[in-house]
């Protein structure tokens, strides 16, 4: 997106900015290279490596000291990246359960061990990076077309949890826009075929649409009625 639209000045940039001086980190995302976003792929979702490093600094011994080995790590990581269901509910609520209570490996003294993907303990553990205009290619697509580019996507060890939508303050409803864009991303329009790229909501807790000076919020599954308005203070949005 050309960064003199009003979209961009109003509410995407001041959006990135304030999650900047909350300590979030920020890329800025390319449409043609994957590999700016940690990615192989636009296919991907997940920031792979990001998030094995994370799970190496996150699950410790009773020393302080990482016991996983890589073999462990890229199990666990298997485990959140193929999830056994396909379809977006049944996929987000399987993702949502190992990111809140984790999985199981086998350690070395021959017993299953508890690994964590998010340290909820110690939250200043985790690494928080917020892209803007991240690409994603759905599974289907056939052509360099067809792609979603979500305005911000928020990731907390390199997990995709939250996607905004920014619409212009100058159009007539921005936030209904928004949500309808958010809806069509995440195939949840009941459109006879298939228009976004379901796969980055597997691992979604929220969406959020926004314009200047207000947001609302949503889960997957939600439709245009049962978004909530974002009730703290929004200022420099």
């Amino acid at each position: 997106m050309p960064q003199s639209t009003p979209e961009y000045i109003h509410v995407e940039k001041p959006t990135i900015d304030q999650l900047i001086s909350m300590g979030w980190q920020h890329i800025e995302g390319d449409k043609f290279n994957s590999q700016i976003t940690e990615r192989e792929n636009f296919k991907q979702v997940l920031l792979i490596q990001r998030l094995k490093t994370l799970i190496k600094r996150i699950n410790l011994d009773d020393n302080g000291n990482s016991w996983l080995d890589d073999i462990q790590v890229n199990a666990v990581v298997s485990q959140l990246e193929r999830l056994a269901a396909s379809r977006l509910m049944e996929a987000n609520k399987a993702a949502t359960e190992l990111l809140l209570s984790g999985t199981t490996v086998l350690g070395k003294d021959g017993k299953q061990h508890i690994v964590h993907y998010i340290d909820f303990e110690h939250p200043e553990n985790n690494d928080f990076l917020a892209i803007n205009q991240y690409r994603v290619d759905p599974l289907w697509i056939t052509a360099d077309k067809g792609f979603i580019v979500p305005d911000v996507v928020l990731f907390v060890n390199g997990i995709p949890l939250v996607v905004v939508e920014c619409k212009s303050p100058n159009l007539d409803n921005p936030i209904t826009a928004a949500i309808n864009d958010l809806l069509q991303y995440s195939n949840q329009r009941n459109s006879t075929q298939p228009e976004g790229a379901e796969k980055l909501f597997h691992y979604n807790l929220l969406m959020i649409a926004a314009s200047r000076g207000r947001a609302v919020a949503g889960a997957v599954g939600a439709n245009h009625e049962y978004y909530v308005e974002w009730k703290t203070d929004l200022t420099p949005l």
